[in-house]
């Protein structure tokens, strides 16, 4: 006969345990929704300032592509801004219709939500914190003894397009790499020094900026090595 393996049982006093359940929730805020009656989320949903701006747009001539942009992009705020009003509502019973089983909900007596990030905090995200996105390229230029160089404005737009593509601060990083794909390609074994981005790279209008300096030579830097360790 074949022995029975029991798995070990640990127990542990959970007395002074914090237990932090977390996660997108998607499509929650519909679940939200229903309950209060509330209007569906979705597209084509119009505010007054969306369309105003919008018809003024063509009717000084502006251009008609300018103005949908707009309203895109407004919209998108619009929708963030009432999932986040939706959010602030949820209760229990919303989370066991999302499929938590109620035994585990039950578990939880705190329910909180959190703001969607906007472009602001999007770009804070790029440049501070622990792990954040733009120390870690600007160290890995630093290894090939580049400077990486990014204006504010490259930051916002950087920002900008995570939101226009819907994929939050998981979306960074994948923008960055596409950014400095050609640079990191262009930086090893050349006379380039700095690695310059603007707003203008980032939308793709033109190619990162390069400052070019004298390469030195390895035996140069050995020298320069001994002379600082000799200070």
């Amino acid at each position: 006969a074949l022995p029975i393996c029991r798995a070990e049982v640990v127990t542990v006093d959970t007395t002074n345990i914090l237990f932090i359940a977390s996660g997108a929730f998607n499509a929650l805020e519909k679940i939200v929704g229903r309950r209060t009656k509330k209007k569906q989320l979705g597209f084509g949903i119009k505010t007054p300032s969306e369309s105003s701006v919008s018809m003024e747009s063509l009717e000084e001539g502006g251009d008609p592509f300018e103005a949908l942009a707009f309203k895109s992009k407004a919209t998108s705020k619009e929708e963030l801004e009432a999932r986040d009003r939706l959010f602030e509502q949820v209760e229990a019973r919303d989370l066991i219709d999302f499929g938590i089983i109620p035994e585990f909900v039950g578990r939880l007596p705190v329910v909180v939500s959190l703001h969607s990030l906007d472009e602001e905090m999007l770009a804070r995200i790029l440049n501070e914190g622990k792990g954040a996105l733009i120390p870690q390229f600007k160290t890995l230029f630093a290894l090939d003894n580049v400077d990486l160089l990014f204006t504010d404005d490259s930051l916002n737009s950087i920002a900008r397009q995570a939101m226009e593509k819907q994929t939050g601060a998981r979306g960074l990083r994948s923008i960055l790499e596409r950014l400095l794909l050609e640079s990191m390609f262009d930086v090893p074994d050349s006379e380039i020094r700095c690695v310059c981005i603007d707003e203008d790279t980032v939308e793709g209008k033109k190619s990162a900026e390069y400052v070019y300096g004298a390469k030195r030579g390895s035996e140069e830097e050995a020298e320069v090595n001994r002379a600082l360790g000799s200070v």
